[in-house]
């Protein structure tokens, strides 16, 4: 401490001598004025400094902000000295010229002082016994200034910036050269033998972020990213935020833009429960839900120990009254009471089984949770004079070809087809969701990580993508705007070709392809080569929301659907799968599946039910 208030000193009587050489031509007029002001000054600068926080021995991490104290420090000091000697003191001679020129010159030689002292730190460990990595910098804005500040704390030294801003070639960032354009990438990493490349532009698209990191392949080098500008929300950037790029980067569009405004208004003040609150959707739902200030949340989950994982890491700051439940969803009198208790307004259903061959095999479960448990939610929920009703569904429910998305499609029928009445009941139809419990992401991921062969089912095989935060930040938008019996599809952009992602996950993992085998298992029950986000009877209208569409079809009215539906609920109790299957494949048409032999048992059934049929469709 004594060190820096010597430095200090030094510096302040150096300002002031300074400044009374400049005011009287090099001369040192009047000395015993100049040296009766001289320990008033170091005293009143010493204190300010002091009062600032700016007398510590940090000084090799000195940066903007450090600078922007030391300004105020020194124009406040300033004004104290003037008023001690004017007011105070009545000291008259000096100047005025002399505290303005003082001023200016103190903060210059403090500066200095801390600006030669973070070059000579860093030129110390420049020339140290340390191996720091050296780095190459994409971008060259803000981000890249932080990073670069931040590089300097650490085991690495950044060389040089790449932009494809013609402007900023041969320009310096906090000293770092501007080296050429993105495309001259692998020259340059090559050139100056870096160990890494951080990508510092958060505002990059999937379609941008995609050209950076081919190039960085190319080079050959591990590459990092920093996060997009919506997880940027403090504005800071460290070395701790940098990360290895995500595929959700690489989706070659432009992700949606949250917009809480009128969620806030549909969900502040209201009881809001979340069925499959535990799961992938589920608890994104649950997470930005709370940041729109409802007066409770009921999040329901039948599985305890990812329930208790939202209860302590995902919702654990949360100001909002959130109430846990196991619950069964197909518990009805549970759920029913649920309801009742709590006063529930909203009910967003995410709770399904959704993996297409586990529902497969297990088919009577499937229609149990996903049919028969969402059409007595629905009616125990109108039954509590619940205002509101969202159904989360798959694009597997359009053209289906598994059981599973046969339950969506029926979950679909249902909600679009039932009259209306207090409650508005609407449905969000999107793709596959990345990062998403049991994906194919994370298995490929495994899988490359010890080092297996990638197991692809089939060669052609395409998937829509959204990340979980873009889709429930669309649903909740959708909900804002959906009217009641509406089917409302999210604009996926174009569908990804599952081989190219696999492909795609070993070049990013920092390994050859040649290194990693592609086997190709075959197309499991139930999966289709490619999925559709529409019927072809299907009217696709336009929403206020430029990223949803409304699906406008003729579907059966909800007596008849109600009837089959609960024929369906019968038959499947004597678990005959292809009694079942054909069930369903009467009510969806469109269900590929098709019985070698017909199913005897069907005649007697539909002899049971004919007559339920009739009546139905007489009243319609």
């Amino acid at each position: 401490m004594g060190i820096i208030f010597l430095a200090h000193s030094i510096a302040i009587c150096a300002a002031l001598f300074m400044a009374w050489l400049l005011r009287f031509d090099f001369t040192l007029p009047y000395p015993r004025l100049l040296l009766s002001a001289l320990p008033i000054l170091v005293t009143v600068r010493l204190a300010v400094l002091y009062c600032y926080k700016l007398s510590h021995g940090y000084w090799r991490y000195t940066g903007i902000g450090g600078l922007s104290r030391l300004m105020q420090a020194t124009f406040f000091g300033s004004l104290v000295f003037f008023a001690v000697m004017r007011g105070v003191g009545g000291i008259q001679g000096i100047p005025y010229s002399i505290y303005v020129l003082e001023g200016i010159l103190a903060f210059l030689s403090l500066a200095g002082i801390r600006r030669g002292l973070r070059r000579f730190f860093r030129a110390r460990r420049l020339h140290s016994g340390l191996v720091r990595l050296p780095v190459l910098i994409v971008g060259a804005g803000v981000a890249a200034a932080r990073l670069i500040r931040e590089l300097e704390k650490s085991n690495y030294i950044a060389i040089g910036l790449v932009d494809d801003d013609p402007q900023k070639l041969d320009a310096k960032l906090c000293g770092v050269p501007v080296l050429g354009s993105i495309d001259q990438l692998p020259r340059l990493a090559r050139a100056l033998c870096i160990g890494e490349i951080l990508i510092a532009i958060p505002s990059a698209t999937g379609v941008e972020l995609l050209r950076i990191t081919d190039f960085c392949q190319q080079a050959g080098v591990p590459f990092r990213t920093l996060p997009g500008l919506m997880e940027l929300t403090d504005g800071r950037v460290s070395l701790s935020e940098l990360r290895n790029v995500n595929l959700e980067d690489l989706l070659g569009r432009e992700l949606a833009n949250p917009q809480t405004e009128d969620v806030q208004t549909m969900l502040i003040g209201r009881v809001v429960m979340v069925t499959g609150a535990a799961g992938s959707i589920g608890s994104e739902l649950c997470r930005q839900i709370v940041r729109c200030g409802p007066m409770k949340l009921i999040c329901v989950d039948q599985a305890e120990t990812p329930l208790f994982n939202l209860q302590q890491h995902v919702l654990i700051n949360s100001k909002v009254e959130i109430i846990y439940s196991v619950t069964d969803i197909t518990d009805t009198e549970r759920m029913r009471q649920l309801l009742l208790e709590h006063n529930v307004c909203v009910i967003f259903h995410a709770a399904a089984y959704k993996h297409v061959p586990i529902t497969e095999d297990n088919l009577y479960e499937g229609l149990k949770n996903n049919v028969f448990g969402l059409l007595d939610l629905v009616e125990a929920a109108e039954q509590a004079q619940c205002e509101d009703f969202l159904l989360i569904s798959t694009d597997k429910a359009v053209k289906p070809s598994s059981v599973m998305g046969c339950t969506k499609r029926l979950g679909e029928m249902m909600i679009s087809a039932r009259e209306p009445a207090r409650m508005r009941c609407l449905a969000v139809r999107f793709g596959n969701v990345l990062g998403s419990q049991g994906s194919v992401i994370p298995v490929f991921q495994e899988q490359i990580r010890t080092r297996r062969c990638i197991t692809v089912t089939h060669p052609e095989m395409t998937r829509y993508f959204i990340t979980i935060p873009e889709a429930v930040s669309l649903v909740l938008q959708a909900f804002t705007v959906g009217e009641h019996g509406d089917i409302l599809v999210l604009k996926m952009g174009r569908p990804v070709r599952i081989l190219d992602l696999a492909k795609t996950l070993i070049r990013m993992s920092g390994k050859e392809e040649s290194e990693i085998e592609i086997v190709y298992s075959g197309m499991r029950p139930g999966e289709k080569l490619y999925e559709e986000l529409f019927y072809d009877s299907e009217v696709r209208l336009p929403t206020p929301l430029a990223e949803v569409m409304r699906a406008q079809d003729s579907l059966p009215a909800w007596p008849v659907l109600s009837c089959r539906l609960r024929e369906l609920q019968v038959l499947a109790y004597d678990k005959n799968p292809n009694l079942i299957r054909a069930k369903i494949k009467q009510i969806i048409p469109t269900y590929q599946w098709e019985p070698e032999v017909p199913p005897p048992e069907m005649l007697s059934h539909t002899a049971v039910f004919a007559e339920a049929f009739k009546l139905a469709d007489q009243d319609y």
